[in-house]
């Protein structure tokens, strides 16, 4: 009887969390782990389209928008500061947000790319946690946004740092 108490506890203690599955979009070239199926919008931005995928709580929201912009891959490599640079204030800008931490990032050491955190206002008061990535002429935006508990959860920093570029 001992022995199997023992073998219990001793897998019980190895046990970690399961890894949330991931969702991947071939039609946009990413794929990121949600932790659940994200629901899908189609949104434009301006002139721009783009689609949303999000999962949402009481606490915050897990999103990623993803853009194809009508430029060439070579127009948005000259481009990349400016457009980074833009999709980074936009976002802060969108949550009424002040910018706190920012950061370049290279992701799969090529892809250009900024990550930030901003403390935000509206539409409620809360953290955003972000990233803008540059792949080609895709522009995508990565964003853990909620509670400071929400945004600063091992589950937002893990979907934050698994998105991935499909090559």
């Amino acid at each position: 009887m001992r022995r199997i108490a023992l073998l219990f506890a001793l897998a019980l203690a190895g046990c970690s969390a399961p890894v949330p599955p991931e969702f991947e979009s071939p039609e946009h070239k990413f794929r990121v782990r949600f932790g659940a199926p994200p629901r899908v919008y189609d949104k434009p931005d301006g002139t721009l389209t783009s689609q949303i995928f999000t999962v949402a709580s009481n606490d915050g929201a897990l999103t990623v928008r993803a853009y194809k912009l009508p430029i060439s891959d070579d127009e948005a490599r000259r481009a990349a500061d400016k457009l980074l640079d833009e999709a980074k204030a936009e976002l802060v800008r969108s949550v009424g947000g002040t910018e706190t931490e920012s950061a370049s990032l290279a992701l799969m050491g090529k892809y250009p790319g900024l990550k930030f955190v901003a403390t935000a206002e509206k539409p409620r008061s809360g953290v955003l946690r972000a990233r803008v990535v540059l792949a080609g002429a895709r522009l995508y935006k990565v964003s853990a946004f909620g509670t400071p508990d929400f945004a600063d959860a091992p589950a937002a920093r893990e979907f934050l740092e698994s998105f991935a570029v499909l090559e």
